[in-house]
């Protein structure tokens, strides 16, 4: 549902809708509504090797200011921590866009991390929030002088370098860091605008 630029993704109903576009970046990768109650879009790998990835964009239609934004997203990592996930607005479709705000939870760190990239120089920022496979709130702002990550509430990271400059879209991406499983991403809702 979207209000001018104001967009809300409830990811419920049979499929996942037409506006969002699937992107295989390696092997192959789906995207579909889970059958499960709360279980909102299941992000999921083959297990097959070459570390499976893929990202969910709206298709390079960037309608989001990237010095005033807000991303708002309920999501979990549905598999062991032998996946990375990202979720939050970038320039395009590939696996590192250019320009970008993620909140990212992999095998790379220990903890839930705030990544920002403007052109070729992008740096991560740890908050003191472990990983975790249980689902988790969160809240990524981008103004005229800083990007924040809030998780379950509270401002968990604030970085101030590498913001992104150019228009930004919403932005999912998972990737198995091992080929011996399926891996999962719960989505259950998805909300952002231009503030």
């Amino acid at each position: 549902m979207a209000y001018k630029q104001h967009f809300i993704e409830w990811f419920s109903g049979k499929q996942i809708p037409s506006y969002w576009t699937l992107t295989q970046i390696v092997a192959t990768c789906t995207a579909t509504i889970s059958d499960e109650v709360d279980g909102g879009m299941l992000f999921q790998t083959d297990s097959g090797s070459g570390s499976p990835s893929a990202s969910l964009t709206f298709n390079n239609k960037r309608q989001y200011v990237a010095n005033g934004f807000k991303f708002i997203s309920v999501c979990k990592k549905g598999s062991d921590n032998n996946v990375g996930i990202k979720g939050g607005m970038g320039s395009s479709t590939s696996v590192n866009p250019d320009h970008h705000a993620f909140m990212v939870e992999g095998t790379l760190a220990s903890y839930k991390t705030l990544a920002t990239k403007d052109g070729s120089t992008g740096t991560e920022t740890a908050s003191s929030i472990a990983l975790s496979q249980d689902a988790f709130a969160y809240d990524i702002e981008g103004t005229t002088s800083n990007v924040t990550l809030g998780i379950n509430g509270s401002i968990a990271v604030t970085k101030t370098t590498n913001r992104p400059s150019d228009p930004l879209q919403p932005y999912l991406y998972i990737q198995s860091r091992s080929t011996a499983a399926v891996k999962n991403y719960n989505v259950r809702y998805l909300e952002c605008y231009n503030t």
